[in-house]
């Protein structure tokens, strides 16, 4: 009985330590050396954005850079899975594209970066049109190697058409630049 002890005790540490030093020795994503992996899929051919803050960072950046550059589709392309699952692409071209004022004139300088696991807490700085300064968070959560941003309310998405959804929009102050949160 004791030798049958520790030989499951000499296994389960031999188990754990191999865990622990694949781990410590390769980043997330990377498969380790000399192990055959599967043929990427067409998800995964795509380089991965890091899981870091530069790395979240730079998706706000370019998320930003689309929505005030009126490229409504491909910031739509950027938003986190669950978003895209409930807002359709249609939607959200026509409810951004005519509730415009939220995003007329304002510059974005991102401020602070705070990731935590798969979530990431980007703080940035709008100055409108009119010179009003504002702190503004929004949050990016990571899935299939990326970085997506995820409206802190997609209610005003949800109504039975574009038109309506801009009504909710104009109601909740978001056309109107009075927000501090992205739309």
């Amino acid at each position: 009985m004791m030798r049958s002890a520790k030989a499951l005790l000499t296994l389960l540490a031999i188990g754990l330590a191999g865990c622990s030093n694949a781990a410590a020795q390769h980043p997330i994503g990377a498969a380790p050396v000399g192990h055959a992996t599967a043929a990427p899929s067409a998800a995964q051919a795509k380089p991965a954005q890091a899981r870091t803050q530069a790395g979240a960072r730079a998706a706000a950046a370019r998320f930003y850079r689309l929505d005030s550059g009126r490229h409504f589709g491909a910031s739509w392309d950027l938003l986190a899975p669950a978003a895209k699952r409930q807002v359709s692409k249609r939607v959200w071209i026509g409810v951004h594209g005519r509730c415009l004022a939220g995003n007329a004139a304002r510059s974005r300088v991102i401020r602070s970066v705070t990731v935590f696991g798969d979530a990431a807490i980007i703080t940035e700085q709008i100055t409108s049109a009119h010179a009003r300064h504002h702190i503004a968070r929004d949050i990016f959560n990571y899935a299939n190697g990326r970085w997506g941003y995820s409206p802190a309310d997609l209610s005003v998405y949800l109504h039975r058409s574009v038109a309506a959804d801009i009504s909710a929009a104009k109601a909740a102050g978001l056309c109107s630049g009075r927000k501090n949160a992205t739309l």
